[in-house]
């Protein structure tokens, strides 16, 4: 028995769109889970293609859940992506948010991180250790950044029946970070050290996935859960 409502998946890749949790009244058991924050924006798939000439920045062309252009709302941060995806072609899963560049009070900014090497502003994985400092000064509007969560299509494979873990993996090796563009933190158990961070940068709620979940543009999926509301640490 299937957990996704929709299985036929168009083999034109702008055709697609974003992987969607299943609403219920029971929360689903999540086997082997990641967690996420739970970012406000717009959910976007953003379609990469390599330049043909070597001195030349490839292009990108980004559709919302409706399959309407995308770039409007984050011209700055989508014409950084264009230059940061290191592959022949992409296809990634992701989010246009201010919520990744806002100062002040609710930052979702990493500001300190304890890792080597440090590549990225948001570092997540079992052996990340990242430290939080507390907001200052008022509220400030940021600019929209492009934060990727999920890499579907990879130099012509799609990569729909590879598992979730592995497709994060290969997503940080893709995407060359920026203030703009950047991935999404994830972690692994045990969870509750992270619930009093991602709240005082500025979360409401997180997304439980199962590490082994599969993608399937346009579905409703039972192994993500969301929780609308941060867990007290």
């Amino acid at each position: 028995m299937t957990d996704l409502r929709q299985t036929a998946v168009s083999d034109d890749p702008l055709d697609w769109r974003p992987q969607t949790i299943q609403r219920s009244r029971h929360v689903p058991q999540i086997v082997d889970p990641i967690i996420e924050p739970l970012w406000s924006g717009t959910r976007v798939l953003a379609h990469y293609r390599d330049a043909e000439a070597e001195q030349e920045w490839g292009s990108v062309e980004v559709l919302d859940e409706l399959g309407e252009d995308a770039t409007p709302l984050a011209p700055l941060a989508l014409d950084h992506l264009r230059r940061s995806v290191l592959a022949a072609d992409a296809v990634i899963d992701g989010i246009v948010t201010v919520q990744a560049t806002v100062g002040g009070e609710g930052t979702a900014v990493v500001v300190t991180a304890k890792a080597q090497p440090i590549r990225r502003l948001f570092i997540g994985g079992r052996d990340a250790d990242i430290q939080y400092e507390g907001p200052k000064g008022p509220r400030r509007e940021g600019e929209p950044a492009f934060v990727a969560l999920d890499l579907l299509k990879l130099d012509g494979q799609t990569l729909f029946d590879v598992p979730l873990l592995e497709r994060k993996r290969l997503l940080e090796g893709v995407i060359e970070q920026s203030e703009l563009v950047r991935t999404s933190p994830w972690v692994r158990p045990p969870f509750r050290q992270w619930f009093s961070s991602w709240r005082s940068a500025g979360f409401r709620g997180l997304i439980i996935k199962s590490a082994n979940s599969r993608y399937s543009p346009g579905a409703e999926t039972a192994q993500w859960a969301l929780v609308e509301r941060m867990p007290r640490s």
